[in-house]
């Protein structure tokens, strides 16, 4: 199954390179976490109700795809209510993950996702 969800607005402390941690919120995401936070929308045709993800799912971002190496019990409860997880990139899983979090296969060789308003995230549930 896949969900789809179009990148609203990007907080300018959103994106950090640095660090690789990208905070998501849907669009109810109050002035100070849309500082922080890439803001998405789901799509109707693909609500996210029904949201699902596991270790091994994916996700696109710029024609990039992820997998996902660690995906936090509170993820899926999360994004259903919030639109909300915080995705670490080409980092390794720490010993005390986040419960909203998603980890993506270290590899140093995959560069982080380019988001930008307008283009969408697919989410896939393998």
């Amino acid at each position: 199954m896949k969900w789809i969800s179009t990148i609203k607005k990007i907080g300018k402390k959103a994106v950090d390179n640095k660090d690789g941690m990208v905070i998501l919120f849907g669009e109810g995401a109050n002035k100070d976490l849309e500082e922080v936070s890439v803001i998405q929308k789901f799509s109707s045709d693909t609500p996210v109700s029904g949201f699902v993800f596991k270790k091994g799912d994916t996700i696109t971002v710029d024609g990039q795809t992820y997998v996902a190496n660690y995906v936090g019990p509170m993820v899926e409860s999360n994004m259903k209510a919030l639109g909300h997880a915080t995705l670490f990139f080409n980092r390794p899983v720490s010993k005390t993950p986040l419960a909203n979090a998603v980890y993506f296969d270290p590899d140093t060789d995959q560069p982080l996702p380019n988001f930008k308003v307008d283009d969408d995230i697919v989410y896939e549930h393998i």
